[in-house]
Order: C-alpha cells, then structure tokens, then sequence
C-alpha cells in the first residue's frame, strides 16, 4: 500500500497541474470502490470550480475549491493520471474529469484495479472535520518535539515500538517499509516494547523517521508492487532499502544476516547485531 512519501509525490505532481484550474464535467463510471462515493455532493463542491489548494492530511490527497474540498485515498493500487483524452485508457478507471488551464484542457484520470481507494468529498472550508480525519495522529514532518510527543505516546506502552510507529492515531503515513527502514536507522530492534525505550532512543528514531521519509519523498516513493506516480513513473528509493525485504542478505553495517519475523500478521526485518 502508498505509504506518505508516495502520497506526497502524487499530491506534488497534482499540484504542478492542478493549483487554479477549473474542474468540469466530473465522470463517475461506478458508484463505489471501498464505499459509496457521494457523487451528487463531489459534483458539488468540484463542477465548474478553481482549485485553490492541494495537499495531503496522512495517506489522504486533498483537493480544495472554495465550496469545498474532493478528497481521495489512493488504496493499494489507486492512481491518478494526466491524460490527453478523457477516454478512458484502462479498464479500472473509475472517474474522469476535465481540469481547464488558461489555454490547456487536461484530463485527469482516477484509476484503481484492485478497488481498496476512497473517493469523498466535504462541503464548506474545514474539511478536516470530515470523519476520515477524526482519529488521525500526528504529521512525522510538521512541527517540532516529535521525539518528546513518541516517547510520551509509547512510555507507557506495552506494545512493541514496531506496532507504535504504525499505529496512524499516533503518527500517520509510516508503514511497513519506512518503519523498518527507520528503525534500522536508529538502531532499534522492532521486536522491543515500547516503555523500554529511553527519551533519548524515542528523539532518534523521531530524527531517523524524517530523515527516511524525507528521502524517500525526493526519490520519488518506493516501488515494491503497484506504485506509480502521475505520470506513470515508478519510483526508486527501493534501491536504497537496507534492510526491508531483505531477509538472510548481509547488513551493510556489520554484515550480519538480516533477520525477518512476524510482529501482528506483518513481516519485520532487522539487523540482530546492530539494532538492540
């Protein structure tokens, strides 16, 4: 599944063709993906209206109008792309809609085979109180004291310091791939409990999260299965994974054998020799 740095290369492709355009003529080839779309109240916030902002609230992209905003969540294989038509090219596209550019008409193309993505849409200005954002935690790079707001969170928690850093009520966007990669980085074992950390453990692998998200953003995302960006690329911070998906290879610190184990139904890989 997208994790935040590939929701925000697509929301940063979307803004490069997006911001001021007008949206027209919003097409609807099925009534749902994971839920009912509200197509009537889409139309409304959407139909003949400037785009005055794009941006992303965790793994959600956000498409601002001054009636309102569309709201999206690309799933497991949910994409958007810039077309010259608005024909649609693949068999799982499931809205189309005209997006008028001074001169220009793009045709911007929701397509998602397998169906896990979301489309909503909010009417009025504060479109954080829409349901999908009630239990959201907190952006791992907006603002300050993230280290200090962790350790809050996991000093008193039994759960593992893998599960914590996945929980989206605590932080948003770090998945599976970036919480591994982060945690190879700060040198912490996943499999240790969350109240056994130090404040000084949980500040470093605050500064490791932003450091991998942050890169993995000016890569492009990570390709593992579906990943695509707008305009179809792929992207290529999979190259520079260390220990995700890496079972039995050495570590490129101490070449050690990277270890995998389940942690909740999900696969964990870690260095047993540099992560404690």
């Amino acid at each position: 599944m997208p994790e935040l740095p590939e929701v925000e290369t697509v929301v940063r492709s979307l803004k490069k063709v997006c911001l001021n355009g007008v949206i027209k003529k919003p097409k609807f080839y099925r009534e749902d993906l994971r839920e009912k779309i509200p197509i009537k109240v889409f139309k409304q916030v959407t139909n003949g209206k400037k785009i005055q902002a794009v941006s992303r609230r965790s793994k959600y992209i956000i498409i601002e109008t001054k009636e309102g905003a569309a709201l999206f969540h690309l799933g497991m294989t949910g994409q958007f792309l810039c077309l010259n038509s608005s024909k649609p090219s693949h068999a799982h596209t499931h809205l189309v809609f005209e997006l008028h550019q001074k001169n220009k008409i793009y045709y911007l193309h929701f397509v998602d085979p397998r169906r896990f993505g979301r489309i909503s849409a909010h009417v009025g200005p504060k479109w954080n109180d829409h349901p999908y954002f009630e239990a959201l935690g907190r952006e791992p790079l907006v603002g300050g004291g993230l280290g200090k707001y962790l350790w809050e969170c996991g000093k008193g928690s039994k759960r593992s310091i893998k599960s914590l850093l996945m929980d989206n009520k605590v932080i948003v966007g770090i998945g599976n791939i970036y919480a591994c990669e982060t945690l190879f980085m700060a040198g912490v074992n996943p499999q240790r409990l969350s109240y056994e950390l130090s404040e000084l453990e949980f500040s470093t692998l605050a500064k490791s999260s932003r450091i991998i998200l942050k890169k993995a953003i000016h890569a492009g995302g990570t390709t593992i299965r579906d990943f695509r960006d707008m305009k179809g690329n792929s992207g290529y911070f999979s190259i520079s994974l260390k220990v995700y998906n890496r079972a039995g290879e050495p570590c490129i610190k101490c070449n050690a054998k990277i270890a995998h184990v389940k942690q909740s139904g999900r696969s964990s890989w870690f260095c047993p020799i540099c992560q404690k």
